[in-house]
């Protein structure tokens, strides 16, 4: 069925639905309260909220190793989907791990004060800079990536997968009315002033507005694939009587937060996705419009009328902001020019990818950048030449992972997500929802060639959520139709 064809009249599949098992029940549970709590509690910022995450992405370990012991198989001799896909993920769990036997760096007394200097480490192996760091930061990736990959071993029915994406809309939702009250208010802490933040402007729990910007990138591109859905699905009395329109207000709702939050790279990426979903909306009605040997000029003209009503109150609402954040991009365009030199942006770029290049293969160790970069920075504070600023991150998280764990950890990471993807049979596939997933995806991989949205576990958390989410309903969606009788 394409974008022409007339609605379904029933979201149920030719097969019938088996009921949820004890696992996927368990599964779908550990999820939703870790991304829930992860995302309220600062987006999984602060170091409590951290161990939280540890302790309970642990149980998500083991669903996932029962999973892999419970789980079919179709035919004698087939590699289990776990080791079909999550070998890059061992390999680099490994290379890791590896490093934390080969410190480059040792603690030494300096002054009476304990400071880590560069050591001798073998040059031609994985090597880290702060073994118990690197450590601690693996385990809290891989408890994330197999949280999320569960979703994709154990869900049976694409009803099961939209409910995991119904509490991701509306998590953020919620939390966008929260953080959008919140600044109307114009509270100067987080939950309305009852906790300190060390940046003043956070939005909504997170206490970086970017952060917040990626993760409502990632969540306004969940919203508009359940929007498709349940208008090309049908069964109700008509557009009015259906999801939809609350929907669309509560989707609007969230995307208005970005730029109310100030984050400027966002607030284009996602400009960028609702501008792509209402283009695909308009050639879809005026498609069918035609079919049924009616005029699309009114219902077109009032969907233009709409979005502009919509991007009016938006800009209405986050004039302020708009304001100020178009005051410093002027500033620092001018200041640049009166420069001419590099703005500390590009000069970051670049001394990460000397520190890049000085160990390309593996790397300096995962958590290292804010250690060793400290080699590489050439910047200099205006008041102080001989004081060095500090980066605990390379504000890239594309040129972090190189210079953390080089090509080959870089490398695995990319195969992490590339061999899910080469299981689809993209030439049969028929679902809007999940392409909207992973065109989200897209652009938060886009974003963070210029951002770090991947130091924010919320953000990290929903990225490979909605992936596994995406695969295993384009797999689903292809296992029942070969199935359906012809």
């Amino acid at each position: 069925m394409n974008d022409a064809d007339p609605p379904r009249t029933t979201g149920r599949s030719s097969r019938q639905r088996s009921p949820a098992t004890v696992l996927e029940k368990l599964v779908l549970f550990q999820f939703a309260t870790l991304i829930v709590f992860t995302s309220w509690a600062f987006g999984g910022q602060a170091p409590w909220v951290r161990q939280v995450i540890a302790v309970w992405g642990t149980v998500g370990v083991l669903l996932f190793i029962a999973a892999c012991w419970l789980h079919p198989r179709t035919s004698a001799g087939r590699v289990h989907p776990a080791g079909r896909w999550l070998w890059p993920l061992v390999g680099y769990d490994l290379l890791v791990v590896a490093g934390c036997f080969n410190p480059s760096f040792k603690s030494v007394l300096i002054a009476g004060e304990p400071s880590l200097v560069l050591g001798s480490p073998h040059a031609w192996l994985p090597s880290s800079a702060r073994p118990l760091l690197a450590l601690r930061e693996l385990w809290h990736f891989n408890v994330i990536v197999l949280s999320c990959f569960n979703l994709a071993l154990v869900l049976r029915d694409r009803r099961r997968i939209r409910t995991v994406l119904f509490v991701l809309a509306v998590n953020a939702v919620v939390l966008a009315v929260f953080g959008t009250f919140q600044k109307l208010t114009g509270a100067r802490q987080l939950w309305f002033g009852l906790v300190p933040t060390p940046n003043f402007k956070f939005f909504s729990t997170f206490i970086y507005p970017n952060h917040w910007g990626a993760f409502t990138l990632l969540n306004t591109a969940v919203c508009i694939g359940l929007l498709y859905h349940f208008l090309r699905r049908g069964g109700q009395r008509d557009f009015w009587h259906s999801p939809v329109p609350l929907g669309a207000v509560g989707t609007l709702l969230l995307a208005a937060t970005i730029p109310l939050c100030g984050s400027r790279s966002s607030t284009a990426l996602t400009a960028l996705l609702l501008l792509g979903a209402f283009g695909h909306f308009l050639l879809r009605l005026i498609r069918r419009r035609r079919e049924l040997r009616e005029s699309p000029a009114l219902p077109v003209a009032g969907m233009i009328l709409a979005a502009t009503l919509a991007l009016g109150g938006i800009g209405y609402l986050a004039r302020d902001v708009i304001v100020q954040r178009a005051r410093l991009t002027e500033e620092q365009v001018a200041h640049a020019a009166r420069e001419d030199t590099l703005n500390s942006r590009l000069t970051l770029y670049r001394d990460t990818w000397r520190m890049a290049a000085e160990k390309p293969w593996f790397g300096w160790g995962l958590q290292s950048y804010p250690h060793v970069f400290r080699i590489f920075n050439t910047q200099r504070t205006v008041e102080t030449w001989w004081w060095i600023p500090f980066y605990a991150s390379a504000h890239s998280d594309w040129l972090q992972s190189l210079a953390e764990t080089g090509f080959i950890g870089t490398g695995l990471l990319v195969l992490l997500g590339l061999l899910p993807l080469r299981a689809v049979r993209w030439r049969q596939v028929e679902s809007i929802l999940p392409r909207y997933l992973l065109a989200g995806d897209a652009l938060l991989l886009l974003y963070a060639w210029l951002e770090f949205p991947f130091a924010n576990p919320a953000v990290l958390m929903t990225f490979c959520a909605t992936f596994y989410c995406a695969i295993r309903y384009l797999l689903l969606d292809f296992e029942e139709r070969r199935t359906e009788p012809h």
